[in-house]
């Protein structure tokens, strides 16, 4: 007997768990076709880059029939969401009404860029990592760097100048850009000296040895050669060697 006790609860709890998986699948189809007739997509936003038209982001994210439907996009972007698109990181599906969803874009974040000969692209982030290889400019005020090649380009690869003078070149680009001393370029020499080209003149920087104080004494130097053509040397510059010369460019002489 009890034996058969034993059965007839196991059977008990197996008809349990089938009403159980019965009354899921039976929600879903509720939640499924409430959703269908309910949530038609009717609108749309586009947040986060001006890289691309609303329109072309809406093509990419809502690529198939179903997208027609708010709560679709967004699951379907929740658990496969597309994150390959050129400068954009990821992409973000927002439910922010039965009949509406927002996509925000999350653009890569980029530093500066390198122009290769084969007319490509080399952004790179802060880290001195490529982010993207493209033949599109972005003109958004990064950063143009001279002197450098990079030999078969991979992004999440660092750009091929070591470790030393990655560190050297994001660090004076945060430098520079905080005090709104942006160069046109910066440019490398064979020594790995850096050069920073402005509208009428350069600045040789040489090294990264005292680089804040090459920096603050390029800040109170720049209002006495603003227009002048030529080359202030910074290069030789040190607590012991105080001396800074501006080189004018034989032609203005």
């Amino acid at each position: 007997m009890a034996r058969g006790r034993r059965k007839r609860r196991r059977i008990g709890i197996g008809l349990m768990i089938i009403e159980f998986i019965l009354g899921l699948v039976i929600l879903a189809a509720i939640l499924g076709a409430a959703a269908y007739f309910l949530c038609p997509l009717k609108s749309v936003k586009v947040k986060g880059t001006d890289l691309y038209t609303p329109e072309e982001i809406q093509g990419y994210i809502l690529d198939d029939k179903y997208s027609s439907n708010a709560v679709y996009a967004f699951l379907k972007n929740k658990f496969m969401p597309k994150g390959d698109a050129e400068f954009i990181e990821s992409f973000e599906v927002k439910l922010t009404g039965m009949n509406s969803v927002t996509i925000q874009c999350n653009e890569k974040p980029i530093l500066g860029y390198v122009y290769e000969e084969d007319g490509k692209y080399i952004y790179f982030n802060y880290n001195g990592r490529i982010a993207e290889i493209s033949e599109t400019f972005v003109d958004r005020g990064y950063m143009k760097v001279e002197g450098v090649t990079c030999k078969k380009p991979k992004v999440g690869e660092k750009l091929s100048i070591g470790e030393s003078q990655i560190g050297y070149l994001t660090s004076l680009i945060k430098i520079l850009r905080k005090n709104d001393l942006m160069p046109n370029a910066i440019s490398y020499d064979d020594n790995g000296y850096i050069t920073l080209q402005y509208d009428t003149y350069r600045i040789a920087l040489g090294s990264s040895v005292y680089l804040e104080e090459k920096i603050q004494r390029m800040i109170w130097i720049l209002p006495n050669i603003e227009g002048m053509a030529g080359t202030l040397h910074l290069e030789k510059f040190s607590n012991q060697n105080t001396d800074i010369v501006f080189e004018k460019d034989v032609a203005a002489e």
